[in-house]
């Protein structure tokens, strides 16, 4: 079944695309599945995103820049993956662009393989992400 495609595009988000190329490369998924508006769920796999265990003492990721997770927060995939910095800038134009990018395709939570969609990354200097 071929995903519709969300595209972030180097050239106007450059921090942003970077982040997730970053993230993509490192062996984060690239096919992500919508878990829809639920802000509790939201806020509990944003958190688990921000914090990290060492020696079994729970430390939060510092902030440099706005901090930015990957896999998306809004995902079933999000919650423990990949944090890096972003202008805040860029990391409040993602939102806008998930939202719209959401409606165009219809993509609802809790409809197995309808829920699915692609993140891919384009104009990265470094190339496309290349699958592990």
């Amino acid at each position: 079944m071929a995903y519709p495609e969300l595209v972030i595009d180097w050239r106007t988000h450059p921090r942003l695309a970077d982040n997730i190329w970053q993230a993509q490369m490192a062996g984060w998924p690239r096919v992500l599945t919508y878990n829809g508006p639920d802000l509790v769920l939201r806020r509990a796999q944003r958190r688990g995103a921000m914090h990290y265990q060492h020696s079994g003492t729970d430390y939060e990721i510092p902030r440099i820049l706005s901090r930015d997770e990957y896999p998306f927060a809004c995902t079933h995939e999000g919650g423990g993956g990949w944090v890096g910095h972003i202008p805040a800038r860029e990391n409040s134009a993602q939102g806008g662009l998930i939202a719209a990018f959401l409606r165009r395709h219809l993509i609802m939570a809790g409809r197995g393989e309808q829920s699915r969609f692609v993140v891919t990354v384009i104009n990265h200097p470094r190339g496309p992400v290349v699958a592990k």
